[in-house]
C-alpha cells in the first residue's frame, strides 16, 4: 500500500512512476485523492463533535439534574455516530481502490516498457559450457524415466510433474543444500503452513489484484503462491527493536499457482507448473540499509548457482517488467543450453514499506519514534528450475547426468 499523503503532495511524480509500471489510473488517483480529502473534513469534523461531547459530558457531572444539557448530549453523541459511520464508510472505500495503486519504482530502476528493456548488469561463469549432448531438459528426464508426466496429467491435470526414483532424490538434496546454504548466511529455517488467510495475501499483496492467480480453498483460505506470503507475515502488527534488523528467514515449501495469464507459455517441462517447490528468502530491514540489504539478498541467492556451478547472469528489471508491489527487482537467470537460452531461477525484490504499511509492521528508531520497516524477498532457489538447469548443463555423452560436488555429501550417488 502506498503512502497517500505523499501520493496527494507528490501527485505528478506518483503518476509518473504510476505510467512506468505500465498503469495509467490518473482518474482512479484523482477519485482517491478527492475521498482522501473528504475523509480528513469528516474526521476533524468528528474529533471536534468528540470534543464537544466530551465537554458536554463533563457539564453534565457538575449539574446532572440539568436535563437540556443532556438532551443537548444525546444529540451530540448521534450526530458523533452518524459522522463516525461516513468516516468509516469512506475509509473503507479509499481501501479498496488504493489497494490496487502499485508500488512506486526506486530511481536505480530503469525506465521501460516490457522485458525487452531490462539491463543485463553482469554474467557469472561466462565460458557458457558447449555441452554437445545438450538436449531439452523434458526429453533427457522423459527418456531416462526420471519424471512421469503423463502419470501426473492423469491424476492431477496439465502443468504437474511426479519426480520418479533418483530425480526424486536429487530434489530433496537441492531443497536441503539451499536451505543449509542460506542458514550459514544467517536466515532463520522456517517451516510454514502452506495455507494462509486472506488478510496474510493482503498484507502481501497477492490480494486483492492477483486473486485470479491463487487455489483457493471452501473455507475462504487459500494455498500459497509463495512462501513469502507466511515468512513475512511472521512481523504483522509487530514493533520491532532497531538492534534486532534485519531479521532473515528462509523456508522451502510447496507453491501454488493458477498461472493463469501464462495459457500456451512453458507447456512442456519443468518451467511453469501449479505445484512446485521453491526455496524462499525474506527479510525484513531498516529503510536506512536499503541498499546494502537488497544486496545481500542477490548475494546469498547468486551463492547458490556459483556453488553449484552454474553459468547465470544478472538481470535489473525495468519499470514496465516490475512486479505489482516490487520497487527494485534483480532476476537471476540461469543458462539453459538444451533450449539454448537463459530462464528466470529467482527474482530478488525490494517492496520499501509497501507491504509493511498493510501490515503494520514497524521498528522503534533510534529517537524512539516509529517507523515502517522495508520488506524484501526472493528465491534461494525456484527447486524445479535449478534440477532442469542442472541436467541441461550436465548431461554427459554417456547419457548419465553428472551431480555438482555440492550435493554428493546428500547422495549416494555422483551421476544419475
Amino acid at each position: 500500500m502506498i503512502d497517500l499523503k505523499k501520493l496527494i503532495a507528490n501527485k505528478k511524480e506518483y503518476l509518473e512512476s504510476f505510467k512506468n509500471k505500465n498503469y495509467n489510473i490518473s482518474k482512479e488517483v484523482d477519485n482517491v485523492i478527492l475521498l482522501y480529502k473528504e475523509y480528513s473534513t469528516l474526521l476533524n469534523k468528528e474529533q471536534k463533535i468528540r470534543e464537544k461531547l466530551n465537554n458536554t459530558t463533563k457539564e453534565i457531572k457538575k449539574d446532572p439534574k440539568n436535563i437540556s444539557l443532556k438532551k443537548e448530549a444525546k444529540e451530540i453523541s448521534l450526530d458523533a455516530k452518524k459522522v463516525s459511520e461516513k468516516v468509516v464508510s469512506l475509509n473503507v472505500k479509499i481501501k479498496d481502490i488504493s489497494s490496487y495503486f502499485p508500488n512506486i519504482s526506486s530511481k536505480e530502476t530503469p525506465i521501460g516498457k516490457s522485458e525487452k528493456d531490462n539491463v543485463v548488469l553482469y554474467s557469472k561463469l561466462d565460458e557458457l559450457k558447449e555441452n554437445k549432448n545438450a538436449r531439452p531438459h523434458w526429453d533427457i528426464l522423459e527418456k531416462k524415466n526420471l519424471v512421469l508426466l503423463k502419470e501426473s496429467s492423469l491424476i492431477s491435470g496439465p502443468r504437474q510433474v511426479i519426480y520418479n526414483g533418483k530425480a526424486a532424490l536429487v530434489i530433496k538434496a537441492l531443497e536441503k543444500f539451499m536451505l543449509e546454504e542460506n542458514a550459514i548466511k544467517g536466515f532463520t529455517i522456517i517451516e510454514p503452513p502452506v495455507i494462509v488467510n486472506k488478510q496474510a495475501l493482503y498484507n502481501t499483496s497477492q490480494l486483492p489484484k492477483f486473486e485470479e492467480d491463487l487455489f483457493k480453498l471452501n473455507n475462504d483460505q487459500y494455498l500459497i503462491p509463495t512462501a513469502e506470503v507466511p515468512l513475512t507475515n511472521l512481523v504483522a502488527n509487530k514493533i520491532i527493536e532497531q538492534d534486532s534488523l534485519p531479521l532473515k528467514y528462509t523456508a522451502g515449501t510447496n507453491c501454488f499457482r493458477k498461472e493463469a495469464g501464462s495459457a500456451g507459455k512453458d507447456t512442456r517441462g519443468l518451467i511453469r507448473l501449479h505445484q512446485f517447490r521453491k526455496v524462499e528468502l525474506v527479510m525484513i530491514g531498516n529503510p536506512a540499509n536499503e541498499e546494502e540489504d537488497f544486496k545481500f539478498m542477490l548475494q546469498t541467492a547468486e551463492n547458490i548457482l556459483i556453488k553449484l556451478n552454474l553459468p547465470y547472469r544478472v538481470i535489473e528489471l525495468c519499470t514496465g517488467d516490475l512486479s505489482f508491489g516490487s520497487r527494485r527487482t534483480k532476476d537471476l537467470e540461469v543458462w539453459m543450453p538444451g533450449v539454448n537460452m537463459y530462464r528466470e531461477i529467482s527474482s530478488v525484490s525490494s517492496m520499501g514499506d509497501f507491504q509493511s504499511r498493510r501490515m503494520k509492521s514497524r521498528f522503534i528508531n533510534s529517537d524512539k519514534s516509529k517507523e515502517l520497516v522495508n520488506t524484501y524477498n526472493g528465491s534461494a532457489l525456484a527447486i524445479g528450475r535449478t534440477f532442469a538447469a542442472i541436467v541441461e548443463n550436465n548431461i554427459q555423452e554417456n547419457g548419465n547426468i553428472y551431480v555438482p560436488k555440492e550435493l554428493h555429501k546428500y547422495l549416494k550417488f555422483k551421476e544419475f
